[in-house]
């Protein structure tokens, strides 16, 4: 609770409205993709994800609701390593939002 404080205040401080997205999860799932646009992942083949920044293989953690059916193209918030590599935390995203939203690392390929 203290975060979500924190925040509040930060955000009043700095004059920006604060406002619910409702049921609309677009501009969340956008904003996560701009913050961990270097933990994004693509599904590969066999179903694992290729992590786009260091090219490790990992997959879902069993206990997320993505893991079933699992999207193409992903951010998540951590990398656990076991016997495998598990990724957490695990958003959904359009895979054309990593040009936009860090052209700075990602750029789409011209055909």
């Amino acid at each position: 609770m203290l975060v979500t404080l924190q925040i509040r205040e930060n955000v009043e401080r700095m004059g920006l409205k604060i406002s619910s997205c409702g049921d609309d999860m677009l501009q969340l799932r956008r904003c996560l993709a701009a913050s961990y646009f270097l933990n994004a992942a693509l599904k590969q083949p066999d179903g694992t994800y290729r992590v786009l920044a260091n090219g490790q293989i990992a997959e879902i953690h069993p206990t997320s609701v993505l893991r079933r059916p699992k999207p193409e193209c992903i951010v998540f918030y951590n990398l656990v390593q076991t016997t495998r590599n598990y990724v957490r935390n695990v958003t959904r995203i359009d895979c054309l939002w990593l040009a936009e939203l860090a052209p700075q690392c990602y750029a789409l390929k011209d055909d």
